[in-house]
């Protein structure tokens, strides 16, 4: 049987619903907006510090390449582009675990700037770690490394799963109709929000790996800073545990 395929949209017509849909999630989305807004507030104290010592600099960079796609990534979200702010959090991951090494170690940011192990393929080097159960350079390492995984099956380039979840398969003139879906809905309210909070929760932990850091050694933020940080977490945690509640059975958290 036939199958029809819509056709691509061209580049106006593209830009003009992103930003339609932020425009709507502006109005939609005020609790997520906020809660953004107050994320955004934790990132800006602690990359407020004008002066940093050359062996904190890396440090500073990878932070700053975490605010980016922290802001970016939220805008793909308001955007309705899901796999591509999972993706942009998969980034921000990465650049933690690879603060996590060098604030244990400050020498291995000479490793880091020249690409050699473990930098090279520290995927593989966790991976080897957890097998052979050493310890982990942070006690969040774990966690980030189950995010990462969870993200990666809607934003893992072409694998089928980053991708099977924009297509919706209806039916035309008795012949099955494939929409390839540029921009991607929330099947529910819940669903939406738990998105927000799924992925704002990765971000809370990525910045939490630079805590101790901030607080103790760059004392960049005072240790009321990290406290609220984590109170934000344990919260996103419970709105998450709570929205998990209220979706449909079918539906893949």
């Amino acid at each position: 049987m036939t199958t029809v395929i819509q056709g691509p949209i061209d580049l106006l017509h593209f830009v003009s619903i992103e930003h339609e849909q932020f425009l709507i999630s502006m109005v939609k989305c005020r609790q997520e907006i906020d809660a953004h807004s107050h994320l955004q507030g934790l990132f800006q104290a602690a990359l407020s510090k004008t002066e940093v010592a050359e062996d904190d600099m890396v440090l500073i960079q990878l932070l700053a390449f975490i605010h980016y796609h922290f802001v970016y990534s939220h805008a793909c979200l308001f955007r309705c582009h899901l796999s591509e702010a999972f993706a942009s959090a998969r980034s921000a991951i990465d650049a933690a675990l690879i603060g996590a090494f060098i604030i244990k170690d400050r020498s291995l940011q000479v490793k880091y700037l020249k690409r050699e192990a473990p930098f090279d393929n520290l995927a593989r080097h966790l991976g080897n770690m957890a097998r052979d159960k050493k310890p982990m350079p942070h006690h969040l390492i774990p966690a980030l490394r189950d995010i990462h995984g969870k993200l990666s099956r809607f934003a893992g380039h072409a694998d089928i799963e980053s991708f099977m979840h924009r297509v919706e398969i209806t039916e035309k003139d008795a012949k099955p109709f494939v929409l390839l879906q540029y921009f991607q809905f929330a099947r529910d309210e819940a669903q939406r929000k738990l998105h927000f909070v799924q992925l704002s929760l990765a971000f809370v932990i990525v910045l939490d790996v630079f805590s101790d850091c901030l607080v103790d050694q760059l004392k960049t933020v005072p240790k009321q800073w990290q406290d609220e940080l984590r109170g934000v977490g344990n919260a996103l945690e419970k709105a998450g545990d709570q929205l998990k509640k209220h979706l449909p059975a079918d539906t893949d958290p």
